[in-house]
C-alpha cells in the first residue's frame, strides 16, 4: 500500500511475557544496534505499521507485527496479512466557515469541499459527483443518462463520461453502476480506474449510517451548476441550506399528500421524484438555490460532535432555480447498504 510504512519499535519484556522470540531473531546489521540484554528478560523484535497522513489504518489487528521463531512478521489477531491504510473522510483542513453563506452562493477558494467533483457528459452538460472513497463517487442515475436514451446500457455510458476531481484533475472510469430501481431511487456509483491520491483537495466524504436530514437542520452543498445568468459557473461555488418540512415539500410538487389527490405542480414544469428515499431543501435566507448541473452534489452535513462532514443526501432535483422553492435529495441513509454492496463486490 503505497501509504502505509512501517515504524520499527523494540518492546523489552519480563518474565510474564506469554513468547520469547529469542534476542538473535533479528539482524541487528545496518546500523541498528542491538538493544541491551535485562537480567531476567528478552527482547522482543516489533513492527508497527503506520499510514501517511490522511489516511487511516483498515484493519481487525493493531498494526503490530512480532517476529515469531520461523522469522515471519505476524499479528495476534490477522496473522500474516498485512493491514491496509484508507483514505481519511470528513476532514477537510479549511472546512467552511459556519457564518458564511451555487445559485448566487459564495465561490469556495478555500477548498472546504474536496469531496466535490465534476462530471462533463458527451454532450457537453456540467454536472456533479460526491468522492465517497479513493475509487467511487455517487451521482444521480439522470447524470449518467445525460445524453443518452432511457435505454441505455451502463456499459455504454461510461466511456461518454468525463470526470474532474480537485483542481480540475482528470480520473479516468472504469464502469458506472446503477441503483437497480433507479427510476425511483435516482443514485448511480462510478467505479475509477485507479485510486486517487488523497490530500487537501481531493477527500472522501463519510457516508453516515444514521438520518441527518431533520427539519431545520443545515447543510452545505457546492457544485459547478448554472449560476443567476443561468451560465455554467467556472469556479467552485457553495450554498448554505435547510432541510424543510417533506409534507410541505411534496405539496408544493403534487399538490397534496394524499396519494389519489397527487397532481404536477411544478413551477419548473419538471416533477422531481418524490418517495421515502427522499428529502427536501429550501432556500437560503438569501434566497440563494441549486440549480440545473448541480445534481450529484453532497448535502453536507457537519456533526460537531465528532468534528466531520457526512454526506447526508445527494442532489436529484436541481432544477428549483429559486423558481421553485424546494431541491430534492436522496438519503444517503436509504441507499447504504446498496452502495456498501456494490463497492465491496465490485
Amino acid at each position: 500500500c503505497r501509504a502505509l510504512g512501517a515504524v520499527v519499535a523494540l518492546l523489552l519484556c519480563g518474565q510474564l511475557s506469554a513468547a520469547d522470540t529469542g534476542s538473535e531473531a533479528t539482524d541487528h546489521g545496518g546500523g541498528v544496534p542491538k538493544p541491551p540484554e535485562i537480567e531476567n528478560g528478552y527482547v522482543e523484535h516489533l513492527v508497527r505499521y503506520q499510514c501517511k497522513p490522511l489516511y487511516r489504518l483498515r484493519t481487525e489487528g493493531d498494526g503490530v507485527y512480532t517476529l515469531n521463531s520461523e522469522k515471519h512478521w505476524t499479528n495476534k489477531v490477522t496473522g500474516e496479512k498485512l493491514p491496509e491504510c484508507e483514505a481519511v473522510c470528513g476532514k477537510p483542513k479549511n472546512p467552511v466557515d459556519q457564518v458564511q453563506r451555487i445559485m448566487g452562493g459564495s465561490v469556495d477558494a478555500k477548498g472546504s469541499f474536496p469531496w466535490q467533483a465534476k462530471m462533463v457528459s458527451h454532450h457537453n452538460l456540467t454536472s456533479g459527483a460526491t468522492l465517497i472513497n479513493e475509487q467511487w463517487l455517487l451521482t444521480t442515475a439522470k447524470n449518467l443518462f445525460l445524453g443518452h436514451t432511457d435505454d441505455a446500457k451502463a456499459k455504454d455510458i461510461a466511456p461518454t463520461l468525463t470526470l474532474y476531481v480537485g483542481k480540475n484533475q482528470r480520473v479516468e472510469i472504469e464502469k458506472v453502476v446503477l441503483h437497480p430501481d433507479y427510476s425511483n431511487v435516482d443514485i448511480g456509483l462510478i467505479k475509477l480506474k485507479q485510486k486517487v491520491p488523497v490530500d487537501e483537495r481531493v477527500m472522501p466524504i463519510c457516508l453516515p449510517s444514521k438520518d441527518y436530514a431533520e427539519v431545520g437542520r443545515i447543510g452545505y452543498v457546492s457544485g459547478w451548476g448554472r449560476n443567476s445568468n443561468f451560465n455554467f459557473t467556472e469556479l467552485l461555488k457553495y450554498v448554505m441550506l435547510p432541510v424543510a418540512d417533506q409534507d410541505n415539500c411534496v405539496k408544493h410538487y403534487e399538490g397534496s399528500t394524499v396519494p389519489e389527490k397527487k397532481s404536477p405542480k411544478s413551477p419548473v414544469g419538471v416533477q422531481p421524484i418524490l418517495n421515502e428515499h427522499t428529502f427536501c431543501a429550501g432556500l437560503s435566507k438569501f434566497q440563494e438555490d441549486t440549480c440545473y448541473g448541480d445534481a450529484g452534489s453532497a448535502f453536507a452535513v457537519h456533526d460537531q460532535d465528532e468534528d466531520t462532514w457526512y454526506a447526508a443526501g445527494i442532489l436529484s432535483f436541481d432544477k428549483s432555480c429559486r423558481v421553485a422553492e424546494y431541491g430534492v435529495y436522496v438519503k444517503v441513509p436509504s441507499i447504504l447498504a446498496w452502495v456498501q454492496e456494490t463497492v465491496a463486490g465490485n
